[in-house]
């Protein structure tokens, strides 16, 4: 095995640790001490991989965010409705919080403030289902209104997202779904009857990210 490849191991250990340890005994409560040693390395080889717990902390659910991702981005399967591919991406991007609520319910908090380079790769999340949502909606509205609609969608998401994470609603998923059937009916009625102006990729350019 190669020094590269070691590492690497290493470093998913320790964030497999630190994932349970975070879950077990939330942020605060959680030591590098002790997920050094359920990760079965010294303490100095953590802080090596990352700087302190924050950084454990953004990694450890960046990068299951990241694996949900790629698996609810898939291409919409020939035929099938875009609201229903819609709400697959919802599901499985809720099912990635809800599979750590401790951890998950920490990050959301800490994420509003989340310093360099994590707030550009959460925000680079944001732009990887918009760009989803234009790609895979193009037959449902103008692009100009899709966009508008994909930065809708993801403050959807966001609001369902903190209801859970306050246990303010009892299906926030079905939450999502309906604010985002609700919202694309009404672009499409408003798509028919008036031209859309505005930027056709907001996030790149900008104006609404």
């Amino acid at each position: 095995m190669s020094r590269a490849d070691q590492r690497a191991q290493t470093r998913q250990r320790i964030l497999d640790a630190a994932r349970a340890r975070f879950e077990q005994d939330g942020f605060e409560g959680a030591s590098v001490r002790e997920i050094a040693q359920e990760a079965g390395v010294a303490a100095g080889t953590v802080i090596m991989h990352f700087d302190g717990k924050a950084e454990l902390l953004h990694a450890a659910l960046f990068e299951e965010l990241e694996r949900a991702l790629d698996e609810a981005l898939a291409p919409r399967a020939e035929g099938s409705p875009f609201v229903d591919a819609l709400d697959a991406v919802g599901e499985r991007m809720f099912a990635a919080y809800t599979a750590r609520p401790t951890l998950s319910r920490v990050l959301l908090k800490e994420s509003l403030f989340a310093p360099a380079p994590w707030a550009e790769r959460f925000v680079g999340q944001h732009q990887r289902v918009h760009a989803w949502i234009q790609a895979q909606g193009a037959d449902t509205l103008p692009q100009d209104a899709l966009a508008l609609f994909g930065v809708a969608w993801l403050s959807f998401f966001t609001y369902a997202l903190l209801a859970w994470a306050q246990g303010a609603h009892p299906s926030p998923v079905g939450l999502l779904s309906r604010l985002s059937r609700q919202h694309l009916a009404a672009a499409q009625t408003g798509a028919q009857t008036a031209p859309t102006t505005g930027p056709s990729a907001p996030w790149r350019q900008g104006e609404l990210g």
